[in-house]
């Protein structure tokens, strides 16, 4: 036997529509207040956020001679309490900068309080990070202190640094902590690199190294001033005779000298002993060869281009 299947009700739109229809204003306006309930009660839901915001240090005048050594942190993170309504639309630069009072210029602990930034009205602030800083303040010098040059590299070939660099500004105005002061004996620049560099007068302008953390100096850097010039030949012939003339028994005591010549390769390289010829001429100097006498007289000896030195440079004659 066949069971009926049971019939599904059907749905009486025209039944329905007086009922969605009727008081449309009080149900718009009922469903209109709904919202406004709703809103305000998630409005005033409690909520938190977290900012950072920026740390500006109030510090002494510089009259105080004293100066801040340890480095404080840009920013301090801060969490606010309050309704969300106010939360959602804050920004941080609205809560201003978080001012730390640091001018008692005292080491220590300083706590971060809630007080040292501006909260909106309806809000609290309920953590912050950090919560204190620690702070070591140092007497504050300033002295001059002497810039240290050095050379770096090699000329080009057959040429030498003459002397030792010029330079301007020599000493540079330092300002920072006692503590760094007491270790800072110099201030160096960058080496001047030779390499390549001919004969001539060459300047240029150097930079200073960066001063240690907390120490200024007045200026980044300085002119420096170098000479090149051709490699020299530096030769000493020893145990040269002295030649005495003018008295034909004069005698020279030391009768042998040393040497030096210093020049130009191509003139010093070539000499010979036997063309070192150290010498003493009586008449030229003036002496009284009438009768025996004795007296220490100066000796010459010249090669054109060069410079020369006699060790002794003076030697006594007798007649």
């Amino acid at each position: 036997m066949k069971v009926p299947l049971p019939l599904r009700p059907r749905l009486n739109l025209r039944a329905l529509k007086p009922a969605l229809l009727d008081n449309v204003g009080l149900k718009l306006l009922a469903l209109l207040c709904s919202f406004v309930i709703y809103g305000f009660v998630h409005g005033a839901q409690e909520a938190q956020r977290n900012m950072a915001v920026d740390l500006v240090a109030l510090l002494p005048p510089d009259a105080a001679n004293r100066i801040l050594v340890t480095p404080l942190p840009p920013t301090v993170r801060v969490t606010i309490h309050g309704p969300r309504t106010l939360l959602d639309g804050l920004r941080p630069e609205e809560l201003g900068t978080f001012q730390v009072d640091l001018r008692s210029a005292r080491s220590g602990r300083v706590p971060l309080e809630p007080s040292m930034i501006g909260s909106p009205p309806g809000t609290t602030i309920t953590m912050i990070d950090p919560q204190s800083l620690d702070v070591v303040w140092d007497d504050l010098v300033e002295r001059e202190i002497l810039l240290q040059i050095t050379v770096a590299g090699e000329p080009a070939e057959g040429f030498v640094v003459k002397g030792s660099p010029d330079f301007n500004p020599r000493t540079v105005h330092a300002r920072g902590p006692k503590q760094v002061f007491d270790g800072l004996q110099a201030a160096r620049a960058e080496p001047f690199d030779v390499t390549g560099l001919a004969e001539g007068v060459h300047q240029r302008t150097i930079a200073i190294d960066r001063p240690p953390q907390r120490v200024s100096f007045d200026t980044n850097s300085t002119t420096v001033t170098l000479e090149i010039a051709r490699r020299l030949a530096d030769r000493v012939f020893r145990a040269v005779q002295v030649h005495v003339i003018g008295a034909p028994r004069a005698v020279a005591f030391p009768a042998r000298v040393d040497v030096r010549v210093v020049g130009p390769p191509d003139l010093v390289k070539p000499l010979r002993q036997e063309q070192i010829v150290p010498r003493i001429d009586l008449k030229e100097i003036g002496a009284d060869l009438s009768r025996p006498n004795s007296m220490a007289v100066p000796i010459t000896f010249d090669v054109e281009g060069c410079k020369t030195s006699i060790t002794p440079a003076s030697v006594i004659v007798k007649w």
